[in-house]
Order: structure tokens, then sequence, then C-alpha cells
């Protein structure tokens, strides 16, 4: 258990860290109240029988109407405004709103309270209105009240909280407080909801709720901050020892969580993604301490080296270039500002034209060629790369077809194209690329998709189906930089997987490094065992190519043979090729 210095908060929380299971905000008897869905125009969703005697309707009214439009009811303008300021502001509204009944009896002046319901999401998804006619309703009003500061599932504070804790000692201590904020990210937590199901993650995250809590020392501050994270606040008096401090708490919080997680006879395994904000107390405002914090998680989730990043601000200046990077490329994208060149594939036994890799390219109107390696990884992080990605696949099938049509003699072209995981895991995925395919006119064979090893392990279940789709359209897959990632042997055997191609790494050191070379061996033995086609990426030298000749790579791409073309050149590399040797 990592050291913390006792020093009291400006709090005390004594509210049960946990509430009953069988508590439900939503359909609580003998209290007159109905709920709203703030987002869909202020629709009514449910109206307790309670309120339906209080204000003396002939009927209930009908689920799923919206205010406006519920002509019985006056006073709307006045309690649209507390919905919509209880839904943006996310805290309880409170009106006095006059009801005319229907029975006849004289109109009713009625205490409202306007509170925000928290789902298991951790996002606001209902309004429920208490009509407070007695002290009973009073008493259970202002109970809701405090559920505001509470996440319904796993009972403890939430994010509203937090900021009000952090807000207090903002205002609070003294000059030398110092606190830490740790930030905890349940790193592919949707993962888990879209193969086991909704019902069953949040079963986890009750259960990473509790683990946490053990994880605790005392007066640690533990709230739910969103859907798929935590937060932590620690303080000290001293910054270097709130640092220390909280980065051995994120130490052994990762330590806890390597034990998997056990539900429904299911043993589930997780990896965490901590940020960690430090600051003085009186001089750092709330809201700008979990920016801080969430800069570094977020940071943290790019780079294998640490599971744990602590703010610096040098990352605040990442993280607006990112920002505005993301934007541009966006942009780009819109604006067609993006283009693919091609570079061969090449047989390394007569030295003929097998094929072609598409690799997407960004000319930058300020500031020139940006690299792959810069915005790939944020195509994929922000979700632009599904789009991008369906561009790619299209431009580059149309491509294909163009040249074939130009060259019949080169009608066996095959078209590598790099997919992500995100794109295999879009709805009808297959179906789409069957589209593509048949609007450019060329067949299935003629199509080569590479997969990351990354993607495969990481979304076994239900890439494997996809796979299986996309087979069945003829279509030959490939996994790329293979090596580098798992390379289970396992998974080789559960998927259909055609090609491997070897990792450039391996080959630029080859003929220095025994182990790249051995390795190299190692994945040839085992391509030409199981079937497969071998492909080597990123050969510069001739001796190179002689050794992976000699290890039974037959196949290669690289700037020996010729750099990534555009459109035009490729073309033009095409006919000079003249027809394929046999």
């Amino acid at each position: 258990m990592p050291r913390i210095k006792p020093a009291p908060f400006l709090f005390r929380d004594s509210t049960p860290r946990f509430l009953p299971e069988s508590f439900n905000i939503r359909h609580h008897h003998g209290v007159a109240n109905f709920t709203i869905c703030p987002e869909q125009k202020i629709t009514l969703t449910s109206i307790s029988a309670e309120f339906i005697k209080l204000a003396g309707m002939k009927a209930p009214l009908p689920i799923g109407e919206t205010i406006q439009n519920i002509s019985c009811w006056n006073d709307k303008g006045q309690l649209e405004a507390a919905v919509l300021e209880c839904f943006n502001d996310q805290s309880t509204q409170s009106l006095t709103w006059v009801l005319d009944q229907e029975n006849g009896e004289p109109a009713l002046t009625m205490h409202c309270s306007v509170v925000p319901a928290f789902g298991h999401s951790g996002t606001l998804d209902t309004i429920i209105v208490i009509v407070n006619s007695n002290a009973a309703d009073e008493a259970f009003a202002n109970h809701l009240k405090g559920l505001n500061f509470y996440d319904e599932l796993t009972g403890l504070p939430n994010k509203n909280y937090l900021l009000k804790v952090l807000n207090e000692e903002h205002s609070q201590s003294s000059f030398s407080d110092q606190v830490a904020i740790l930030l905890i990210n349940i790193l592919q937590f949707q993962r888990v909801n879209e193969s086991f199901g909704y019902e069953f993650g949040d079963k986890i995250l009750k259960k990473i709720a509790m683990k946490l809590e053990t994880c605790l020392p005392q007066l640690a501050f533990l709230s739910r901050f969103d859907a798929d994270k935590f937060s932590i606040l620690v303080r000290d008096e001293d910054i270097s020892a709130v640092l220390t401090d909280a980065e051995a708490l994120a130490q052994f919080i990762h330590h806890e969580m390597k034990q998997p997680i056990l539900v429904d006879g299911q043993h589930i395994h997780l990896e965490l993604s901590i940020g960690i904000a430090v600051g003085l107390s009186a001089q750092k405002d709330a809201n700008l301490l979990l920016q801080q914090a969430h800069i570094a998680m977020r940071r943290q989730k790019r780079t294998s080296q640490n599971r744990t990043l602590v703010y610096q601000p040098d990352l605040q200046t990442r993280a607006s270039s990112r920002l505005l990077l993301e934007n541009e490329l966006r942009d780009a994208l819109k604006n067609k500002e993006l283009s693919l060149h091609y570079q061969p594939i090449i047989s390394m036994q007569n030295g003929s034209l097998l094929g072609f890799e598409a690799l997407c390219r960004w000319e930058h109107k300020e500031r020139g060629q940006i690299s792959p390696i810069e915005f790939i990884p944020l195509a994929e992080e922000s979700g632009l790369i599904v789009p991008l990605g369906h561009w790619a696949l299209r431009e580059a099938c149309t491509s294909l077809k163009n040249w074939i049509e130009k060259y019949p003699h080169f009608s066996n072209l095959i078209m590598n194209v790099n997919v992500s995981s995100l794109q295999l895991l879009q709805d009808n995925f297959a179906t789409s690329v069957n589209e593509i395919l048949l609007n450019a006119g060329i067949k299935g064979s003629q199509l080569k998709l590479e997969i990351t090893e990354t993607t495969l392990i990481e979304n076994a279940e239900l890439v494997r189906d996809v796979l299986l789709d996309l087979k069945t359209l003829d279509i030959s897959l490939a996994i790329d930089d293979f090596g580098t990632g798992y390379s289970s042997l396992s998974y080789l055997n559960q998927f259909p997987i055609d090609t491997l191609k070897i990792d450039k790494s391996f080959v630029n050191h080859m003929n220095s490094s025994e182990d790249s070379y051995k390795i190299i061996h190692v994945i040839s033995t085992l391509a030409h065992t199981l079937g497969m086609t071998l492909v080597a990426e990123g050969i510069e030298e001739e001796e190179q190519m002689t050794a992976l000749q000699k290890l039974g790579c037959h196949t290669g791409q690289g700037y020996l043979f010729s750099k990534p073309l555009a459109n035009d050149a490729a073309e033009e590399y095409i006919r000079k090729e003249g027809p394929p040797l046999v």
C-alpha cells in the first residue's frame, strides 16, 4: 500500500458508498412524479398514479407526448425552462407550478423539484419531476437532490461531487496545500459491452469500483468520473510528496488490477490508463486540474512505455496541436486533399509485378507532406479512420480497375489495402466492401486486406466473424508487420489468414543482427508450414533480397524496387513493365 500522509479533507462524506440495488428513482411508489426524456423534444416517458390522482386527471397522459402538446397543462414554458436548465447544468432545479385540474377542482399550486437521473453509463438520461404535496414528498425530493452527486450504478460520488469537492478545496485551502487527481480509464471497455452485453458490463464496473476502494489510502476520495473512468483525489502539504503518493497509488492500482475480474463465471482481464495532475489547491481551479489529468491520461493511451503519465505543460501544447491537426485532417478528407500512393509488390523469383500496396498521403497546404505516422494514429483515435479507410478502399479499387482496363495483360494484379480495427468493427463492413468491389468492377480475388496482429488479438471474437464474411467474397487477408505484436500461433490457426508480411524492422537488420535473421527464418518456416504466402517489407539492398530468397521468401516490396508512387506514376510503372512474366 502506498504511503499517503494523513491530511484532513475539508469535507466528511458519511453517505454509504453503495445504494441498495432495489432502489430505483424512476419508479418510486407513493410519490407524485413524472419522468421526461430531455433529448427528445422534452418527451413524457412515465407518470405515477399518485400524480394522476393529485392533478385530478380523468385519464393518464399519453406516454411519448411532448410537454408542449399536452393541452391540459398550463405554465408549460416555465416547466420546460427548468427541465432544460436541469439538463444543461446537470443539477436539481426548483419551481412553483400552477396546474389546472381536469375534475373541476381549483387550480393547484405545486412546488416541484426537477431532478437529473444518471443512468448506468454515468450520463444523464432522464429528468424526474417530483411534485411536493406533503412532508414525505419533500423529504424524498431532498434525498433525490443528494443523488445528483452520486452515481446510480456504483453508488460512488460522481463527477458533480468531485467538482464540488475540488472547488471547496480551491476556495478554502491554504496557499501551501497540494492536491493530485488520478484519472483512471478502463481500456477497451466498450469491447466488453459489445461482447457480453451492458448488464454484464455494469457488473464489472461495480466490481472495479469495489476493488478501487480497497486500494484507497486513508482519506483519499474516489468517484466515478463517467462511463469507463474513475477518479481519485489525494492531498499533501508538499508537492513532491503528493506526486510521490499519487504515482505510488497508481502503481498499486495497476498491480491489483492484474488479477482478472470474475463475473458470471467469466474471468475478464482489463488494463488501465492513468493520468495524474498535481497543483496548489488555492491556485488551480477544478476544471483545469481535471483537464490536465485527462490530457495526461489520453497521452498515456498512445504510448506503450508507461501505464501512468503525469501531466507536464508540454502535454497541453501537444494536445492543442493534435486538436488543430485533427480538425485540419477532417477538412482535408472533406475537401479531397488526401491522396493514395502505390508501392509495387514484386516477385523476387523473376522480378515481375504482382500488385500494389495502397498508402495514404497528406499534402498539407501549409506544412507540406505530413507523415502517416503522425496522422493515421490521430485518425484512429478520433474515429476519422472509418471514413478515411472507406475512401481509401474505394479509391484503390477504382485505380486498379482503371489500370486493368488499359493493360488487360495485368488482370491478375492484386491491390493491398490496410484496414483498422475500427473499420472491421463497423456494422456490415463486409457488405460495404462488397459494394465497393461491385461499383469498381473488380473481383474479390483482386483485393487483399492487411490487418495488424493487435487488431486480431484485442478483438478476436468480433473480428473473426467479419473475416469469415470477407473470405466468402474471395478476398485475401494478410497480417501486417508480423512479428512486432503478439505473434500467437493459436490465433494464426483461428483466423482465415492467407499472407504474413515480415516487418521492415527485421529486414533492415537481418544482415547485421543474428536475432533478426533468425526471426525471419522462423516466420518463413511458419508461413510455409501453414500454407501461407510470405511478403517482406522495406527491402532496400541487394544483400537483403538475396538473404530473403535463401530463407524462402520470394515476394517483397521496398525502395530497392520502387518507392510508393502517385497514381499516374504507378500507371507508368505498369506500362513500362510490359506483359507479366510467366
